[in-house]
């Protein structure tokens, strides 16, 4: 039985970044878009050099990509990390049109979004639920929470019209599963669903990616 709330186990999305840059090799530098409390800094392996950046914060940049660009030169980092990030911004593509200038044309990105369409919350707009964290009336705008509503479909096929996919990983999870073993159990039955039925049984959507080329 697992050791509840330690390590990334919480944060499954964070265990796909963390898996795959740690089979990188050579000295690599990599940018955390909207990295909250740095939950990558500490875990990544030495030849990684890690900087963080988000609206305000303990960030190595204090940056609103609604309305600011990043002040680095461009191709300045080979791994760009953004996890559900750009469902709080105004202009997604904008936004990613900005990382992608900030990235070496053979960099990697490692990308999430919610899908917004999945059972459960299928279920709650059905029952009229609203999620105060993320759905909060009159004040989603204001506050930056979901502003898109994107479904499994939207998510990819955004991601592959600015990027060469190389792999997708459904995940879903429940905020539950952080703190009870049943969830955590329950949790790993319908990620198993989510491969198949993804549209339903995902609740987030990761995706590995390169540069198109230009």
């Amino acid at each position: 039985m697992r050791n509840i709330g330690t390590g990334l186990r919480s944060f499954k999305q964070y265990e796909v970044a963390l898996k795959f840059v740690s089979n990188l090799k050579g000295n690599l530098k990599l940018l955390d878009i909207g990295c909250q409390d740095e939950k990558l800094r500490y875990r990544l392996p030495k030849n990684i050099h890690y900087t963080s950046l988000d609206m305000s914060g303990n960030c190595d940049y204090n940056v609103d990509l609604n309305q600011e660009r990043i002040p680095v030169k461009d191709g300045t980092f080979d791994i760009l990390v953004c996890l559900e990030t750009l469902e709080h911004t105004f202009y997604p593509e904008k936004v990613l049109e900005e990382l992608k200038r900030v990235t070496k044309k053979d960099g990697f990105f490692i990308l999430s979004m919610p899908n917004e369409y999945n059972l459960w919350l299928r279920l709650n707009y059905l029952f009229g639920i609203k999620k105060n964290q993320t759905d909060e009336p009159f004040q989603i705008v204001s506050k930056l929470q979901h502003i898109h509503k994107p479904r499994v479909k939207d998510i990819l096929d955004l991601f592959s019209k600015h990027f060469k996919i190389i792999k997708v990983v459904q995940i879903w999870q429940s905020r539950l599963s952080t703190n009870s073993n049943f969830f955590y159990l329950a949790d790993k039955i319908i990620n198993l669903l989510a491969k198949v039925y993804p549209s339903l049984f995902a609740r987030l959507v990761v995706v590995i990616a390169k540069q198109n080329k230009r």
